[in-house]
């Protein structure tokens, strides 16, 4: 037979194209090949923020089918769906219409796994008094959309019937799959249970007009919540938007967003990101609060009534115009709990605890927190806080870090209501590069920038408070001025530092009436009264001497010199307080200089060998250098995130992955090559004669 002289050759080629196939497929995209795949299906939707699909809020109506609502009944033309019991169930893929009035009764979608259902509302009216008024039961994704010029209205009772509720139907819409909102009509959506929209998976929203009333969240999302191109009101009783899910993420491209909330305005387990939008935000607890991290990059942001205006583990703003009205703390990262056992300072949701939970938490739960840090690099950030005590405009735990920017804090001077805090006693440092600070606040237990800093920063203490509206200038050698402010709220500290400012130059501070001039001999340096150094980021952690006023004064006033004559262990003559490691004052008035804040056992305060310059009205004018980390540049949050990116600059190629890194695909193109070679073997071995 002619196959039997052939065969050798005939088992090579097949062999050869077998390895060929297998090759192409494993790197077909590295030789130009384009992958195909369907973005809006479940198992692809995190390749794309918002697919083409997403954004399609005017697609062709030609061959849909048309649901008419009328009252108690409606009417199906088309496929894929019918009517019963007052409501509505759809069952196919496909595109479907609807308008008209539902009394008590609900649009239910029930396709197939696979599904792709559209759904144009054009002008609906849908009251569900123990369901959803739209609830997806299953699709692979489902596309809302808003027709143009529409008003619809949803709404749902206060109570679900037993089959809703144990299904875990929680609001006016909801989805145990994907779904999209788009259009360019408007939705009201008023929720007697739970939630407004409640969404196991992916919430998608890309336009339309959205306003929202709820006794719960507004948005209530396991997974992800992206949102471009909407105009979004809410008011919620409980959280604005929330993502509850473990991984839960929010992403922000655009949009109008106008929340009132009874807990947090915007809350997530996972990250938060906003490249843009203008948000207008009332908040009972937090005004924007992530369980990881909060990345704001642009945008338009007010928090005109807030607990914390925005708290995560790590907080980093590269752009944008945020505003923040707190009753404590303006950001506040918050890795890991503090010495009470207290997640970000003050109880459960930030909130203060009384006297009788503040108990010490177990070593175990200080041992080791989370890395954690607040980072700006660009953008404006306006903090004022007008009556609250003990609380902080910048609040980290770990490292604050400035890279570039414009900065303005106010807070009441007097108590602990310190500017910029941060958490030295866990090894984290200020630091600043770069950008626009002016920050005002109070004194006591304040700490400067760390003297690695690549911008010149003056930390500039009263002896009396200034009241509020007062106007701060710096000025140049040549009375040029080069920065300005005029804090609304009463202070006795100020931060100040712009790019203008140089080591070795002079300058001159004017607070109202007051001037005083200087010459910087380092980048971080204090003028005026040093702060009490202690609690930075915590409590009784781990505490540092923080006011180490050592060596040569790092601001020299111009026209005084002076040297305390302090002798180890007792009070300098000025009466001005040291600090010794931990640095808090009994009410016995001793003070209690052993590590974290605990008195020594033989009662004597940590010696004092540093000198001091007072400044020309007397104020003592050492220098400064807070913090305890060592060598590092800064603590380890910010080490960490560093050691990230850079595994991730010198990760191996897509090639090198190792095979438990290879996807389902590419174990079934695997075995299908070896399935080819093995009946090419097969093949060979039957027809073989010789």
């Amino acid at each position: 037979m002619s196959t039997d002289k052939h065969i050798d050759r005939i088992c090579i080629i097949i062999t050869v194209f077998a390895i060929l196939t297998t090759v192409l497929f494993m790197n077909g995209e590295r030789l130009g090949i384009e992958r195909i795949v369907d973005a809006d299906a479940e198992k692809y939707s995190d390749l794309d923020q918002f697919t083409a699909n997403d954004q399609d809020g005017e697609w062709d109506t030609a061959g849909a089918t048309v649901i008419t609502l009328s009252g108690e009944s409606a009417a199906v033309s088309g496929n894929g769906a019918y009517a019963v019991n007052g409501s509505v169930v759809i069952t196919n893929a496909g595109r479907y219409v609807v308008s008209g009035t539902l009394t008590d009764g609900n649009i239910s979608i029930d396709a197939y796994i696979s599904s792709k259902v559209w759904l144009l509302l054009d002008g609906v009216d849908i009251t569900s008094s123990d369901n959803a008024a739209i609830r997806v039961e299953e699709a692979d994704k489902v596309f809302l959309t808003l027709a143009e010029s529409s008003e619809n209205f949803l709404s749902c009772g206060a109570e679900f019937s037993e089959t809703a509720a144990a299904d875990g139907t929680g609001g006016a819409i909801f989805a145990h799959d994907d779904l999209t909102i788009n259009g360019s009509g408007t939705l009201t959506i008023v929720s007697n249970y739970k939630h407004g929209i409640d969404a196991n998976d992916d919430l998608i929203i890309t336009g339309g007009t959205i306003n929202i009333t709820a006794p719960g969240d507004g948005l209530h999302v396991n997974d992800s919540l992206r949102i471009m191109n909407a105009d979004i009101t809410v008011n919620a009783e409980d959280d604005g938007l929330a993502v509850a899910g473990e991984n839960g993420r929010l992403h922000i491209d655009s949009g109008t967003f106008s929340i009132t909330s009874g807990d947090d305005a915007i809350h997530t387990a996972g990250d938060i990101t906003i490249n843009g939008g203008s948000f207008t935000i009332s908040a009972g607890d937090d005004g924007i609060h992530s369980d990881t991290n909060v990345l704001i990059n642009d945008g338009t942001i007010l928090i005109s009534e807030c607990y914390e205006g925005i708290e995560a583990l790590t907080i980093e703003i590269t752009g944008g115009d945020t505003t923040i009205y707190p009753g404590d703390d303006g950001l506040n990262a918050n890795g890991g709990s503090d010495a009470f056992g207290m997640e970000g300072g003050m109880g459960p949701g930030g909130r203060a605890q009384t006297s009788e939970t503040l108990t010490p938490a177990p070593a175990e739960q200080t041992e080791e927190d989370e890395p954690t840090w607040v980072r700006i690099s660009g953008g404006n950030l306006t903090i004022i806080n007008e009556d609250g005590r003990d609380a902080d405009g910048i609040d980290s735990n770990g490292d604050v870090i400035i890279t570039g920017g414009t900065i303005r804090v106010s807070l009441p001077g007097g108590g602990s209501n310190n500017a910029i805090d941060f958490g030295s006693e866990s090894g984290g440092k200020a630091f600043i590069s770069g950008g626009y600070l002016a920050a005002a606040g109070g004194a006591q237990m304040l700490e400067n920038f760390d003297e690695s800093s690549e911008q010149p920063v003056i930390m500039y203490n009263l002896t009396e408070t200034v009241q509020g509206g007062t106007t701060v200038r710096l000025l140049d050698a040549e009375g040029n001025e080069i920065l300005n402010y005029a804090p609304p709220v009463s202070f006795n500290s100020i931060f100040l530092s712009c790019p203008e400012m140089k080591v070795g130059e002079s300058y001159t501070v004017i607070i109202g009436e007051t001037e005083e001039k200087l010459t910087l001999d380092s980048d971080a340096v204090t003028l005026g009264s040093a702060g009490m150094g202690a609690m930075g980021g915590g409590f009784f952690r781990g505490g540092r001497d923080r006011n180490q006023n050592r060596g040569t004064a790092a601001v020299t006033a111009e026209g005084s010199t002076a040297e305390s004559t302090a002798e180890p262990g007792q009070m300098p003559p000025d009466g001005g307080m040291r600090g010794g490691p931990g640095g808090m004052m009994p009410p016995d008035g001793q003070m209690q200089g052993g590590p974290g804040g605990m008195m020594p056992p033989d009662g004597q305060m940590p010696a004092f060998d540093g000198t001091i310059a007072p400044g020309a009205d007397g104020m003592p004018g050492g220098e400064n250098r807070m913090g305890g980390g060592g060598n590092r540049p800064f603590g380890p949050g910010f080490e960490q995130q560093q050691a990230a990116v850079e595994e991730e600059e010198t990760a191996l190629p897509a090639a090198s992955k190792s095979l438990s890194e290879f996807s389902t695909e590419t174990w079934i193109l695997l075995g299908t090559s070896f399935l080819a070679i093995l009946a090419a073997i097969l093949f060979a071995l039957k027809f073989k004669r010789y």
